[in-house]
């Protein structure tokens, strides 16, 4: 059985209804959302930063994988497969998380 977003969301909305009487389904979606919209926005930013959510656990971006990626553009940009502009910001965003991931090792390993 496939479990739907909108059917889930229906019924937490009715089992909380009573005690948020105020409360209007597109409200408790909204609610329901929040969470999710701030991660895609923190992934889309290109900033890399460790994100946790609570019940779901913590997504990081480790800086080997982040090396990788690199690669992985820079062969693309050899072979023509990535418009040069594009292959430029991802390559600006990668090295500057990985100078960030390795500024954040640094400071854990001297404390």
């Amino acid at each position: 059985m496939r479990l739907l977003n909108a059917d889930l969301i229906e019924e937490y909305y009715q089992a909380i209804r009573g005690k948020y009487p105020d409360l209007t389904k597109e409200q408790c979606i909204e609610v329901c959302s929040a969470p999710f919209i701030e991660v895609r926005k923190g992934i889309e930013s290109g900033t890399f930063v460790n994100i946790r959510l609570q019940f779901f656990g913590t997504f990081v971006s480790y800086p080997k994988k982040l090396n990788y990626h690199l690669q992985v553009y820079a062969k693309m940009f050899k072979e023509q497969r990535i418009a040069p502009l594009n292959y430029f910001k991802k390559k600006e965003q990668l090295e500057s998380a990985i100078k960030r991931k390795e500024i954040e090792n640094e400071s854990k390993s001297k404390l």
